[in-house]
């Protein structure tokens, strides 16, 4: 028997994950460490895993470290998503990194597992500089 989700279906769960993939990208912006705790906890697994070129980050600690240090390399530096799709709990984004005055630093596309509480349990960026 096959089984079939309808667009609704498919909708709710496009915008389920989005939201998920927002907050855990507006907690990468000039946040506070509090706000972006918050972020955290209602966005991305406690045991994550965060893969780019540069780095691994374990866990809510690790990434808040890194999410710090792109804010001190990066001050005021936020996210603008392009393209967003999923399926099967998995997620890629197309995003640009901009600095404090809108242009663009970098452009990436990162790859999402979540998890069964809908929380992301597995971040990989790949990413250039823009020149």
């Amino acid at each position: 028997m096959m089984y079939r989700v309808g667009t609704d279906d498919l909708v709710a769960a496009q915008d389920r994950f989005l939201a998920a993939w927002n907050t855990y990208q507006a907690a990468w912006s000039g946040v506070s460490d509090n706000d972006r705790q918050r972020m955290l906890d209602d966005s991305v697994a406690p045991h994550c895993v965060y893969t780019d070129p540069t780095s691994v980050s374990r866990g809510h600690r690790e990434l808040t470290a890194k999410m710090q240090a792109t804010q001190r390399n990066f001050p005021g530096a936020t996210f603008r998503n392009g393209k967003f799709v999923h399926h099967h709990d998995q997620a890629i984004s197309n995003w640009t990194m901009l600095d404090r005055d809108g242009n663009a630093i970098f452009a990436g596309t990162s790859y999402a597992r979540f998890g069964d509480d809908g929380r992301l349990a597995q971040m990989t960026g790949f990413f250039e500089p823009v020149r």
